[in-house]
Parts: C-alpha cells; sequence; structure tokens
C-alpha cells in the first residue's frame, strides 16, 4: 500500500496549494526523525536535495513525511475520508471491508508521518479501484 497511497498525500497538497513540485526543494539525507522513531528513505543514503516533484518521481518516504506534516492531520484525514477509504464503496460485492485506517483523534506526528506514506493504511482493491 506505501506506493499507492502516496497518491492521496500528493493530490492533497496539490489541492490545498501546500506545496509547488517543481519551485521548492526537499533535502532528503536518507532518514528522518518523527515522535522519536526514524524513517528511512529506500535508497541507502537518500537522494539529495531534490524538487518535490523528484520527491514523487523518487517516491521519497522523507519528502512525503514533509508534506503529511505541512498538510496536518486534520486535512489529510478529511481528504481520506472524502476519498471513500476507511468505509465500504457501496459495490455490491460479498465481504467487502472498510480498510483500516487510524482513528484521528489518537495521531500523532509519527502516525501522521507513516500515513503520509502509507504505512499504517490498509485499504481494499477496490477501494482503490474506484478512486
Amino acid at each position: 500500500m506505501v506506493g499507492t497511497f502516496k497518491i492521496i498525500t500528493l493530490a492533497t497538497a496539490l489541492e490545498e496549494n501546500i506545496v509547488n513540485l517543481e519551485e521548492e526543494h526537499f533535502y532528503d539525507s536518507g532518514a528522518v526523525k518523527v515522535g522519536g522513531a526514524t524513517i528511512h528513505c529506500w535508497k541507502h543514503g537518500g537522494h539529495g536535495d531534490q524538487t518535490f516533484l523528484q520527491v514523487v518521481e523518487n517516491s521519497c518516504n522523507p519528502g512525503f513525511v514533509e508534506l503529511g506534516l505541512r498538510i496536518g492531520k486534520d486535512t489529510l484525514f478529511d481528504y481520506i475520508d472524502k476519498f471513500g477509504f476507511g468505509s465500504v464503496t457501496g459495490v455490491d460485492l460479498n465481504g467487502e471491508a472498510n480498510g483500516i485506517i487510524f482513528d484521528k483523534d489518537k495521531i500523532g506526528d509519527l502516525e501522521l508521518a507513516t500515513t503520509a506514506f502509507g504505512q499504517g493504511v490498509s485499504v481494499t482493491p477496490i477501494q482503490l479501484s474506484v478512486l
């Protein structure tokens, strides 16, 4: 779910004018500390200086953490809800599930950060297909 869910964070950041993909830069050292935990980039040593468009192209977890923290939990989770995650789609199939999304009232910076790149989130294939 990690790579797929980043599009939700990106869409939210663009819709809310949180980031300019071509003008703003992010320095990826390979890891970022959030809420007492270290979140690593998939690329050992990181990507270095990059635009946020390159953050997207490189699927850079620390860059998406930055976007998630900029967006904030209320806004990001409002968009997650608007995209239909955390509830059934209404498609007439047996056994459709809600998926798993953090309870917004129990989210700290670490949960916000990991949600921004898709960890701790579980959505169904049907939810993705109607996106």
